[in-house]
């Protein structure tokens, strides 16, 4: 199964154009349907003078207020439009109210991959996060790091193999940006320590994805006692990546703790887009 639907979340922002054209990027090279989604805020800043008297000074405080609605609306609509237009791909914009924003998984449930900036709220709604969607959704989120910079897009690929189901899980939603990547590095850490990993560790997923035309290699490294988001994101800086490909997991069962120590840390600390499934 490939890549066919996207969303993505943008923003009147720098970041928010960048992530734009990530998304056409990647629609391009799967011949994916882009579906560019705006959330509109409900109230937005309370400007100075907020507080008035008077109908005509209650009105010309409203305009105003929709007015700045109305340019941040145009600002976001023209940053994907400049993002689409060029671009050989079937698209369409949407505008959400953030006070809908339970609702905004309906706009999720029928792609193939959501995605979203960060830190939050990467175009979400403000009481909206990637992981609470990722939970409610079981839809695989790609975050771009604000000033991640227009160029590669998802051609080196990590891939954090614990040997875990979730890792499994993100390699299966992964799997049309894996076999379409120029390289994918298997990264195993400390592998002598996990016994799921059998005697040649990442070999066998290996095998798997170069059944599926990925061009694989498989690197082990040890920690030394370091944490394992840090060793993950130092080696894909010094490795020249543009995706690291993980597992969210987490032995907790309530919605705020889906994602793992691993994983947490990886999003305090990233700098590269990271796509994360469960």
């Amino acid at each position: 199964m490939g890549l066919k639907n996207i969303v993505v979340f943008v923003e009147p922002s720098n970041a928010g154009a960048t992530r734009a054209r990530y998304a056409v990027e990647l629609a391009r090279r799967h011949g994916a349907h882009l579906i560019g989604i705006f959330v509109a805020s409900s109230d937005g800043p309370i400007p100075a003078n907020a507080y008035v008297r008077g109908r005509d000074a209650m009105r010309r405080l409203i305009e105003l207020h929709d007015a700045n609605a109305i340019e941040t609306t145009s600002v976001a609509s023209r940053n994907f439009n400049t993002a689409t237009n060029s671009a050989d791909i079937t698209y369409e914009f949407r505008i959400i109210r953030e006070i809908e924003s339970d609702d905004t998984k309906l706009h999720c449930l029928h792609a193939d991959l959501v995605i979203v900036g960060h830190p939050r709220p990467g175009g979400l709604p403000l009481y909206s996060s990637a992981e609470g969607l990722l939970l409610a959704t079981g839809i695989p989120f790609l975050i771009v790091p604000d000033g991640w910079p227009s160029g590669a897009v998802a051609q080196r690929v990590l891939l954090a193999w614990n040997a875990s189901r979730e890792a499994r899980r993100a390699i299966t939603d992964s799997l049309p940006l894996l076999s379409a990547a120029q390289s994918v590095s298997i990264v195993v850490i400390d592998s002598a320590k996990n016994r799921l990993h059998g005697e040649n560790p990442g070999a066998d997923v290996a095998v798997y994805l170069s059944r599926h035309g990925a061009h694989v290699t498989t690197e082990q490294i040890d920690s030394n006692g370091s944490p394992i988001a840090d060793v993950i994101l130092q080696h894909a800086v010094h490795g020249g990546f543009d995706l690291i490909v993980l597992g969210a997991y987490s032995h907790a069962r309530v919605r705020e703790a889906v994602f793992g120590g691993v994983t947490r840390s990886l999003l305090k600390l990233a700098t590269i887009p990271m796509l994360i499934a469960h």
